[in-house]
């Protein structure tokens, strides 16, 4: 199964101390969910020159294997699902799955045979509808990084960057949005960057 969609997000990076405040004064759920993500382009990295992304998620016993392309506003997500006997072969021999994911790349001429896992990442999130928008506070996990960060879905970047700002604002947190998102990071710490 597969499927394509537009997302429009904004997102800040924060310290422990204010993911703890905006948790509790913002009464996010407690529960959270996990997933972890495997992030995947060739060694010499020509999904990031073409700024592309390609993630393999595992999240409660599934996976779904996602694609984003940059539009001029937001980004194309290409998803698939994969079985986890695909996802197991992926990750521990490097075994692309056919199917439409392949499928753009080979449009691309990107030799998806050239993809590997380069990095893995957790992330604990909690998600609170928010003023006809959508919050995603996360804790994430890479090598021996933690970071955490506040994110903004909406149906635009401006709306989504304004109600970060106001947040900010409202609780005194700083307001500076994260432009190196988390595939970068993770990788980055993987590759000792």
């Amino acid at each position: 199964m597969s499927s394509n969609n537009i997302e429009i997000e904004a997102k800040v990076l924060l310290s422990k101390n204010d993911y703890d405040k905006l948790v509790r004064q913002m009464h996010f759920p407690e529960n959270s969910t996990v997933q972890t993500n495997y992030y995947l382009d060739s060694r010499d990295r020509i999904l990031k020159k073409y700024d592309m992304a390609l993630r393999l998620r595992e999240e409660n016993g599934t996976y779904a294997f996602t694609l984003k392309a940059p539009l001029s506003e937001g980004l194309l997500q290409k998803d698939q699902s994969l079985s986890e006997k695909e996802a197991k072969v992926l990750i521990d021999n490097g075994l692309f799955p056919r199917g439409e994911i392949a499928d753009f790349l080979d449009m691309l001429q990107i030799d998806s045979s050239k993809l590997c896992v380069l990095a893995k990442l957790t992330t604990s999130r909690k998600v609170l509808p928010y003023k006809g928008t959508s919050l995603d506070i996360s804790k994430n996990s890479y090598g021996t990084k933690v970071d955490y960060e506040l994110e903004c879905d909406s149906d635009s970047f401006t709306q989504s960057q304004s109600t970060l700002r106001n947040i900010c604002t409202q609780y005194n947190v700083p307001y500076e949005l994260n432009n190196v998102n988390k595939e970068t990071r993770a990788i980055n710490a993987a590759l000792g960057k």
